[in-house]
């Protein structure tokens, strides 16, 4: 499949999908795509072409989002057609991301280090910058979760679907702008280093490849039934070390929410969730306050809520979500006045281990963030790359700026907590 950037959209057609929609004539000859901003307008075509295995790109998950979305966050979905036949999906974010909101935690950080005049004016110069700078960014993938999640074609292979990916992005860019909205960014999220057409296509096209956190999993060997399973395959030290934490947390108790008891709780959880939010490196959005309860009404048993009480007062939770032969970890909160004291994340990172088992999942997606303590109980990082493009001089140097924050090598040391050689079953 040949690519042709410098083509522009042709003429508008109304011979496919829904007719009520846009949709245009891309480069790549015979093929089409159809834009819109609910799911409600495409639900049968899109159904009919998404993934089974992938929960992040079906409906009851999206449609959450939509309906359930962060502040300054919209959407748009591209259904991709040979000729009258719809061969694929694409999914995209808009989003406003505040330099100085997104990054607070760390730009205080580093404006305490200390450091030579020349230095230090150029550092508080650079804050300064990116305190300042807003930006929209039209994000192919995405901004919640880990792992790629932008697109799905059937029948083409990697190089043929992010060619049409990008050239559906590239109309969809136009159509933004000619809205009168300047995206200043446009970023292709979270693509595994072996995909290496996509990184060749996306390269050639003035995409500007980075890397970010990795992302951290847990495969599961088929042999582990229990947690005691789990744990006799460590060696004595982390054993030990996990049955502290158990210890320290003994007089935790773990309840499972429903639909109700989440929708009761919900400013609790939701001031949980922020005080871990608000204390991050980079925090780039705020959840809507009810995308806990949205969640499970939307995905019911494919989504659990677990909290925890001392005493009867709610000091935390964690949230997973099921998709295939994975269970990621979604989003969590915590009172930290008592992690250290009951190791309430450590102790929330051996359940997931533990929920993981129970349910008979392959891998535990732990995301990103907290590397070292993630890999104590097992999880291995996995490099992912994103890929931005830029529109202008000025927002490329503050582009780079970020990413110098956000890319800051985190020192941490990889811990190997089983016998024998690891991973016990095949690695992410």
């Amino acid at each position: 499949m040949s690519a042709s950037s410098s083509a522009e959209p042709s003429k508008k057609i109304l011979n496919v999908g829904p007719t009520n929609l846009e949709t245009y004539v891309l480069p790549q000859e015979g093929y089409s795509v159809q834009i819109t901003h609910t799911l409600k307008s495409i639900q049968k075509t899109w159904d009919a072409l998404v993934p089974s295995h992938n929960i992040f790109l079906q409906r009851a998950y999206l449609e959450t989002l939509e309906n359930y979305p962060p502040a300054t966050m919209t959407f748009n979905y591209l259904v991709f057609y040979q000729g009258q036949c719809p061969i694929g999906i694409g999914y995209t974010q808009n989003f406003k991301i505040k330099g100085g909101d997104s990054l607070s935690t760390k730009l205080n950080e580093e404006a305490e280090k200390p450091a030579c005049r020349l230095r230090g004016i150029r550092s508080a110069l650079e804050n300064w910058l990116i305190k300042k700078a807003t930006f929209n960014i039209l994000i192919a993938g995405n901004l919640l979760l880990t792992g790629e999640h932008g697109h799905y074609f059937k029948g083409l292979n990697e190089e043929q679907g992010i060619e049409l990916m990008r050239q559906g992005t590239a109309v969809l860019h136009k159509k933004i702008e000619k809205q009168g909205t300047k995206v200043q960014l446009i970023l292709f999220k979270d693509f595994l280093p072996s995909s290496t057409a996509t990184t060749r296509n996306l390269e050639q096209h003035a995409f500007h490849k980075f890397k970010v956190q990795p992302s951290m999993y847990l495969p599961l060997a088929p042999e582990w039934k229990t947690q005691e399973d789990y744990l006799s395959a460590m060696s004595s030290k982390y054993r030990v070390k996990a049955r502290r934490a158990a210890k320290k947390g003994k007089n935790i108790l773990k309840k499972e929410f429903d639909l109700a008891s989440i929708q009761e709780n919900e400013e609790q959880l939701f001031g949980l969730y922020k005080s871990v939010a608000d204390n991050a490196d980079f925090n780039a959005f705020t959840l809507h306050k009810g995308y806990f309860g949205a969640l499970k009404e939307y995905l019911r048993e494919r989504y659990k809520l677990i909290a925890y009480y001392i005493d009867n007062q709610l000091i935390a939770f964690y949230t997973t979500i099921f998709s295939g032969e994975d269970m990621q970890a979604h989003f969590l909160g915590l009172d930290k006045k008592y992690n250290r004291s009951h190791q309430v994340y450590l102790n929330i990172l051996y359940d997931l281990v533990r929920m993981g088992i129970y349910h008979r999942v392959k891998r535990v997606d732990f995301a990103r963030t907290a590397l070292e303590i993630k890999s104590s109980v097992g999880a291995l990082p996995r490099d992912m790359n994103c890929f931005i493009k830029h529109r202008n001089r000025f927002s490329g140097t503050i582009i780079r700026l970020l990413l110098k924050y956000l890319n800051s090598e985190e020192k941490w040391q990889q811990r190997r907590p089983f016998k024998g050689k690891f991973p016990p079953a095949k690695s992410p």
